[in-house]
């Protein structure tokens, strides 16, 4: 039926379009939600298991040993049937001692709650549908074929008969749902946030006293990381005013390229935040948040060459501290692409980003320049003579500058790229000049008049 359909029938339809993600998402906090109840909550799905693209509709909760909290079983599984109610969620619940009893017996419960015990168990399994074992079609439509519907009519067959006739996984599903074989709950895992915050009666003004203000959150965040053996890759400074002057709350965010916990780093990060922020009138609340964290990877000590790891750890921190100081959009990092043109080589990431894949070079690429300007600057060169009037250059005009080349080492050619519209191949020169400058230029030949004509241009330099 189409939707124009049913508004024929039912004007006020609200339709919603269907967010599969929005719906994971709300199942997770759910599940999260009912961890008051039993540490252990997994997302299970309709059908088979091998599809994970189904968005998950099913819960399981592990009450083994949680009913002592709770008064009993029967009174843990009110409050959670309450809890839900309260939700206005409306759900089908069993218990049972393994998690495919209790989702195959919560299928075809439609009021109140189905628990089942173990003594009890295969006298509940019998009546149901074999379409609840969670069997791949095929399975199924043999199973119907030979006029077995119930469990009860599978499960009082020989067991060596069922995998030569049906194949392996309807013996598999038999011994989970009974317990002989166990089928494990991949439990969600309950990661709180590491948050630190402090609150005052009378504003807080000197940016000195907000800076050790910061450094005792600091300690605070540093220690709950600790713990986890985890390291900030995000830290996160949230100050509010007094409401009496109507400011609003000011956020500043530390992004840094490697997991620190690094104490004096990040305080000096911090403190370069603080120097940015107006603090006329004070601030009443502090917060230091990491919304950002990663494993600390242990780092595997250099017998021969310490150095190496010093110059890498102080290249970190003149990275963070030109993000604090400059802006975090300021310091980017290169990521080669896949182009011919050197211009188009590479193009600027984030230094937090995900590592780039990296490209393939020729075993013996020829020297880059470190300069190299985003558009070839067009000039003026005086070539070597040769029959074709286009030889190597020998001299060039720059910025009102003569520079008189001693050596030109090419040409390297580069072919430009037939889907930017770039018709002619570039030929590139390294060379240098009296003074000891070393610059890279390249040239276009045209045709006109029955001979070739080059035009120049500069590219970079390698100063």
């Amino acid at each position: 039926m189409s939707v124009a359909e049913v508004r024929a029938l039912c004007a006020n339809l609200i339709c919603v379009e269907a967010d599969p993600d929005a719906d994971r998402r709300a199942l997770e906090a759910l599940a999260r939600w009912l961890m008051r109840f039993t540490p252990v909550v997994s997302a299970g799905w309709d059908g088979d298991d091998d599809d994970r693209e189904q968005t998950p509709s099913a819960l399981f909760l592990d009450l083994t040993g949680c009913e002592r909290l709770f008064g009993g079983l029967g009174r843990l599984v009110d409050l959670i049937k309450g809890s839900l109610a309260r939700f206005d969620i409306p759900a089908q619940m069993a218990v049972a001692p393994t998690p495919g009893a209790a989702w195959a017996l919560a299928v075809v419960c439609e009021k109140g709650v189905n628990i089942v015990d173990a003594t009890s168990l295969h006298g509940a399994l019998m009546p149901l549908p074999v379409d609840l074992l969670r069997l791949d079609d095929a399975v199924l439509d043999d199973l119907h074929h030979l006029g077995l519907h119930r469990m009860g009519e599978v499960l009082s067959l020989p067991r060596e008969q069922l995998t030569a006739r049906f194949g392996p996984s309807l013996l598999m599903r038999l011994d989970q749902l009974t317990g002989a074989l166990i089928e494990p709950l991949t439990k969600l895992v309950n990661s709180p946030p590491i948050t630190a915050k402090l609150e005052f009666d009378a504003p807080i003004e000197e940016p000195q006293s907000i800076g050790l203000i910061f450094e005792k959150l600091l300690d605070l965040v540093l220690s709950d990381l600790a713990r986890r053996n985890h390291g900030v890759r995000q830290l996160r400074l949230i100050v509010t005013p007094d409401r009496g002057w109507g400011r609003p709350t000011i956020t500043r965010t530390i992004a840094l390229s490697r997991p620190h916990r690094d104490r004096s780093t990040l305080v000096s990060l911090i403190r370069c935040e603080i120097e940015r922020v107006d603090c006329e009138h004070g601030f009443v609340r502090f917060k230091l948040d990491v919304p950002l964290h990663e494993a600390l990877a242990g780092g595997q000590a250099h017998l021969f060459d310490q150095r190496l790891v010093e110059e890498r750890s102080a290249l970190d921190r003149l990275l963070e501290r030109l993000r604090g100081r400059l802006g975090e959009a300021s310091v980017v990092r290169p990521e080669r692409v896949e182009s011919y043109l050197p211009e188009h080589a590479w193009r600027p990431t984030r230094l937090d980003a995900v590592a780039p894949v990296v490209v393939a070079q020729l075993p013996h690429a020829p020297p880059r320049p470190l300069t190299l300007f985003p558009t070839p600057v067009e000039i003026r060169v005086v070539c070597e003579p040769s029959d074709d009037h286009v030889g190597p250059p020998r001299q060039f005009a720059w910025r009102e500058n003569i520079y008189r080349l001693t050596h030109a080492v090419g040409p390297e050619r580069i072919a430009g790229e037939w889907w930017r519209g770039h018709r002619h191949t570039r030929d590139y020169y390294d060379v240098g000049d009296e003074a000891g400058l070393r610059f890279w230029l390249f040239r276009v030949l045209h045709r006109r008049d029955g001979r070739f004509v080059a035009r120049w241009f500069l590219h970079g330099r390698f100063d």
